[in-house]
């Protein structure tokens, strides 16, 4: 379909001047498109700010936690045991037995149950387990030393 050249709209129809909606804070607001005004030259469209509603705010609430969760989850590397233990003995000279000794440190019975269930039940060691994170403060391995032990890990 098209229009003719000049276009001249129907009587019941006006050209209405866009305008940019006004800055506003998106966590909490959102422009809502008003009746436009009115003007000598012609009609101009109008916004105004609203603060989001409840569900709105919840929406957007249950938005941020997904993207953060697929972003922790896109950012997870997970490699088998046998990996893991090659790549710190190989960059860190870190031992099985030097990580066991580290899960005895932790003065919780129940926390050090429970990581040492993790650490010797598990097949596989994913970069952003509670336990993994634990164990990388007491063996002082920071955040890049992990970045770094994993991306090695994973090419053997």
């Amino acid at each position: 379909m098209s229009f003719p050249v000049p276009f001249e709209a129907p009587e019941q129809y006006a050209l209405v001047e866009p305008a940019s909606p006004p800055a506003f804070v998106q966590t909490t607001h959102k422009a809502v498109e008003l009746t436009p005004l009115e003007t000598e030259e012609g009609y101009l469209q109008q916004w105004e700010v609203v603060p989001l509603s409840a569900e709105e705010l919840a929406q957007r609430e249950a938005e941020r936690l997904a993207a953060e969760q697929a972003a922790r989850d896109a950012a997870r590397v997970t490699v088998t045991k046998r990996q893991a233990l090659l790549a710190l003995f190989d960059m860190k000279g870190i031992k099985n037995e030097d990580i066991e000794a580290q899960i005895n440190l932790i003065p919780d019975e129940f926390d050090r149950y429970r990581a040492l269930v993790d650490w010797q039940g598990s097949a596989a060691i994913e970069s952003d387990s509670p336990t993994v994170l634990l164990l990388a403060a007491g063996l002082n391995l920071t955040e890049a030393d992990l970045v770094e032990l994993f991306g090695y890990a994973e090419t053997l």
